[in-house]
Order: structure tokens, then C-alpha cells, then sequence
């Protein structure tokens, strides 16, 4: 407990200021570290000892759309003084309809996680920005693109090909690193941000990785577009 009669707001400041959680897991499709709910409270419970609060984190299940949605709401409560009025933040995620693996009661239980963990990071100013529009998700896609091999300073020449017969044409998804995967791929990214959406969460729903073609990029962004209209925005 503390010695000086702090306010909530105090509290919460010198705990925002403390509050170290370690993305400790990592995320092989997109190349980057994270943290869950889970790890933020394994940080967050010595904190509130030492300040003397204690938090709650709620769920509820609303319909918006059409679609369902988890709404947590994350809560500090001054455990010295009980009768300070508590702070509190809410964040939404998105029920997928269907999840490769997963059973309905997996992918409410998942989609709880993911909204409880925003919940805590905008309580306690947590940075956990990993999407389509960050550095590490680019840095990924690129990796997976083959660099030419060189011979010195000059570009090893292409071996000639031999004469085939030409193949039918068949229709096939325009693989990662192809001129219209990159531009669909930036025109999603500009949509997140001009209507500020998380990019995790359209990323999780689409599941998009360093693999994802350009009609997988052109999906996500119709997605989007669904998600402000969703939410009585203007596409």
C-alpha cells in the first residue's frame, strides 16, 4: 500500500509510467513480437498492489450491423478508496463467421481476448501496434520476396528456356510481391488510415500474411469498407 494518500488518477499516472509488459510472443506470418491480455495482467498485478487499486475486465456482446462484436471494458478502481470514482476504457472486436480450426465457443473466446487486451492497452497507454501499416508487417513481406542472385557486380543472367507448348490458360491468384499485390496492398493500408481502423483487426480477419495476394488484399479492403459503413461511417 502506499504511504501518501494518492488520488486514482495519480495511481493510474505512476502505474502507466511503471507498467513494463514484454511482447513475449512472437507471430511467424507477420515477423514481429506481441503481448496478450494475459501478459499486460502478469505485469499490471504487482503495480497494483504496490499502488493499491485493483481492475476488472467485463465482456458484452453487442450486434452492430448485422454483425456480432465483444465489447470489454477495462476498470480501476481505487482499492483505499472506495468511494473515488473509477476509471474505465471499452475497445470492440469482431466475431469472424468462421475460423479455420476453431469451434463458435473458440472464436467468441478469442475475439474476448483480443478485445480485453485493447482495453488494457488504452487504459494503461500500451503500445501494441503490429498491422498492414507497420514497419515489421513490410519488413516480413518483403523477406519473403526472393532477392536475384548476382554474380559480382552484374545481375546473373537468366538461363534461356526451351521451347514449350504454350499452356492452356488457366486463372490463378496474383501471387505476393506482384506489382497489383503491392498497390492493393497500399491502398488498404491508406484506407485503415484515413478512416483509422486497427489494422490487426482486419488482419486477423482475413487472414492476411506475407503469403496473401492481391485478391486477398482487394477482400480485406471490401471488409473495411463493410466495417465503417458498419459503424454509420461513410466508405
Amino acid at each position: 500500500m502506499t504511504e501518501k494518500h494518492l488520488t486514482l488518477s495519480e495511481k493510474l499516472m505512476n502505474i502507466q509510467h511503471e507498467l513494463k509488459a514484454p511482447k513475449n510472443l512472437r507471430n511467424n506470418f507477420g515477423g514481429y513480437n506481441y503481448r496478450n491480455a494475459e501478459s499486460i495482467l502478469e505485469a499490471l498485478k504487482p503495480l497494483l498492489v504496490k499502488y493499491g487499486a485493483t481492475v476488472t475486465i467485463t465482456d458484452t456482446v453487442e450486434e452492430i450491423g448485422g454483425r456480432i462484436y465483444i465489447k470489454a471494458t477495462a476498470t480501476i478502481y481505487d482499492a483505499e478508496n472506495p468511494s473515488f470514482e473509477p476509471c474505465r476504457v471499452t475497445a470492440y472486436a469482431r466475431e469472424a463467421e468462421t475460423k479455420k480450426g476453431m469451434d463458435d465457443a473458440q472464436i467468441t473466446g478469442a475475439t474476448s481476448s483480443y478485445a480485453r487486451k485493447y482495453a488494457l492497452n488504452g487504459l494503461f497507454l500500451l503500445d501494441d501496434t503490429q498491422d498492414v501499416d507497420t514497419e515489421a508487417y513490410q519488413k516480413a513481406e518483403r523477406s519473403a520476396q526472393n532477392a536475384p542472385k548476382t554474380q559480382g557486380n552484374k545481375t546473373a543472367p537468366k538461363p534461356k528456356a526451351k521451347p514449350q507448348e504454350a499452356p492452356q490458360a488457366v486463372a490463378e491468384p496474383t501471387p505476393a510481391g506482384a506489382p497489383e499485390t503491392d498497390q492493393a496492398r497500399t491502398e488498404l493500408r491508406e484506407y485503415l488510415k484515413k478512416h483509422g481502423i486497427d489494422g490487426m483487426i482486419v488482419a486477423q480477419a482475413c487472414n492476411l500474411n506475407k503469403n496473401s495476394t492481391h485478391e486477398d488484399y482487394v477482400e480485406a479492403l471490401a471488409y473495411a469498407m463493410n466495417l465503417v459503413k458498419s459503424m454509420g461511417g461513410v466508405p
